[in-house]
């Protein structure tokens, strides 16, 4: 694997206010340069506090050891009518290019919306600090992100602040949005013996896809399996790389940039590793929205070679113009199967 893609983000660490434009500039420009011919990135010396994504690790483990019974107490209602709360097996299909999948072999708790996210009543109570782990997680979050979207602005051509200032959310919990955090578990495959190793259709880890949203921080352990797939059409195996954070274009970020940062797509396959098979893996995302009323559409002219024709065969379908809060709600329930 080659290591063009692994970015030294140590010309930003620090608060989001107290980096300068310059460095924001320079680092903008290496960024967007992957971004837009690679498709991802490993984000190192990044100055993010992992101590709390570990911390969500380990209340989000205590919380999926849970009896069936208890972990769905937290269940996600049906209908559409909230996607914050629990997920198991199967409750969700990701995959967009497989009809044939019919099961996802993970679970999962997602923190989103601006009320249910505040509810401490809506956070599993048999695990003492399971918010608070989420809210110290998404300070940092929200801090890198909001330079990375900084830098992504200035390599269009953008003012600085022309994405942060469509994603106030992140700095006023009162702002409606879709944006989510994301603590996924994976069972061991040998706790599943009726799953066939290898498989081509049926089952899944997570199926493939693009995500909903702006950019996603994915954070993930050391056990690996997920695959990426690059701008020129490879899945390549994302190894996980210690200490490090992926960042991952999404399908409103296409839109915004008029298809010149295509959506990433990726999965997590069924593979024959012992790994795999024998211990389970984490994963865990923070992927901003924009806000919940704000109208996403492209901020500069798109190239006329993508006029009309997204380079994303998992993401947005065209440029036009869409509503935010609808864009994401549309997907959710379309993956939904609880």
């Amino acid at each position: 694997m080659g290591k063009n893609f692994i970015l030294d983000c140590s010309s930003i660490i620090g608060n989001a206010e107290d980096v300068g434009r310059n460095d924001l500039e320079n680092f903008g420009h290496v960024l967007g340069d992957v971004l837009s011919t690679v498709g991802f990135a490993y984000l190192t010396n990044h100055g993010f506090d992992l101590k709390k994504a570990d911390k969500v690790y380990e209340v989000s483990k205590a919380f999926f050891e849970l009896p069936n019974e208890t972990k769905n107490k937290m269940r996600k209602p049906t209908g559409a009518a909230s996607f914050h709360g629990y997920a198991g097996p199967g409750d969700e299909t990701l995959n967009a290019t497989s009809p044939n999948v019919a099961n996802e072999l993970r679970e999962f708790f997602d923190v989103t919306g601006h009320k249910e996210s505040n509810d401490k009543s809506l956070f599993p109570s048999e695990i003492p600090g399971f918010k608070k782990a989420i809210d110290e997680f998404r300070i940092e979050s929200v801090n890198l992100a909001e330079k990375l979207l900084r830098c992504i602005a200035l390599y269009l051509g953008l003012p600085e602040d022309e994405l942060v200032k469509r994603h106030t959310h992140m700095r006023d919990r009162s702002v409606p949005t879709q944006s989510v955090i994301r603590s996924s578990m994976y069972s061991p495959l040998k706790t599943m013996p009726h799953v066939q190793i290898g498989n081509d259709g049926g089952e899944i880890r997570c199926g493939e896809h693009c995500d909903w949203h702006t950019i996603s921080l994915l954070f993930q352990d050391l056990i690996g399996g997920l695959d990426i797939r690059t701008i020129s059409g490879n899945w390549i195996e994302a190894t996980p790389i210690e200490n490090s954070i992926i960042l991952i274009s999404g399908d409103l970020l296409e839109i915004y940039s008029g298809g010149r940062l295509p959506a990433t797509p990726h999965r997590v396959r069924i593979l024959d590793d012992n790994k795999l098979t024998n211990k389970p893996r984490q994963s865990l995302v923070f992927a901003p929205s924009p806000d919940g009323f704000e109208n996403v559409e492209p901020l500069l002219p798109i190239p006329g070679e993508l006029k009309g024709k997204p380079k994303s065969i998992y993401g947005p379908q065209s440029y036009s113009k869409v509503n935010a809060h609808e864009w994401v709600h549309k997907r959710h329930s379309a993956a939904a199967t609880y």
